[in-house]
């Protein structure tokens, strides 16, 4: 196996679907909490989105746990290089 087979190739999800607004978000620079993605997408289950960009279309999702105001601990996501 060489390098080139190695490297994940990127699919965009269909236009209509959570994944894809989510993605177009990630794409725009954004970093994304349940949260923010439950007030601006309705979307519940941004961990299983963020798993569907990652292994079913190969975008490399990174996350983080950050501290809210409130002192919560949740993910961030966004997409990284």
């Amino acid at each position: 196996m060489n390098q080139l087979e190695l490297v994940a190739e990127c699919r965009v999800p269909p236009k209509g679907t959570q994944c894809y607004e989510l993605l177009m978000a990630l794409k725009n620079g954004a970093r994304l909490t349940v949260a923010k993605a439950l007030a601006e997408f309705g979307c519940y289950a941004l961990s299983q989105r963020m798993g569907d960009l990652r292994n079913e279309y190969g975008w490399p999702i990174k996350s983080r746990f950050i501290e809210t105001n409130g002192g919560a601990h949740v993910k961030e996501y966004w997409l990284g290089q």
